[in-house]
């Protein structure tokens, strides 16, 4: 039961980091677009900062499975979304990350996230090999 709440808590503090690292800890690009509306890194931060959220919030599912998988899904969506391998978009905005490789968001946030759900999905593949050796006895 006690290395249960070791990886609750490492999904809090992990999600809880992630969600802190676009704007915080490590932000995205600060400048506008010509027009003065944000950077499309901007949204990606923004969904970032929620799917952090979500990971430390998943972490009180009781069903230690279904929030091991939830929390891999969100993290994985972390680097997929910003990356473009899933596109989401809106009326006048959407997610993504600059064209220029020296920019903020390219050479400093997305690496740091990319190290982050590493370690997210680390913990929650782990905790779910301990829960199936687990319940195997």
């Amino acid at each position: 039961m006690k290395l249960q709440k070791v990886f609750v808590w490492a999904n809090i503090v992990l999600g809880t980091i992630l969600a802190l690292t676009p704007f915080v800890l490590f932000p995205v690009c600060q400048s506008s677009k010509i027009d003065g509306s944000n950077m499309n890194c901007f949204y990606s931060g923004i969904f970032v900062t929620v799917l952090g959220v979500s990971i430390a919030a998943f972490s009180f599912v009781k069903y230690r499975v279904i929030s091991a998988v939830l929390s891999s899904c969100a993290g994985v969506a972390c680097c997929f979304v910003p990356n473009g391998v899933i596109h989401i978009a809106g009326e006048n905005w959407a997610c993504g990350l600059c064209a220029d490789p020296t920019h903020a968001c390219r050479a400093v946030t997305m690496p740091a996230v990319g190290v982050l759900v590493a370690l997210i999905v680390a913990v929650n593949v782990i905790s779910l090999i301990v829960n199936f050796v687990r319940d195997g006895k």
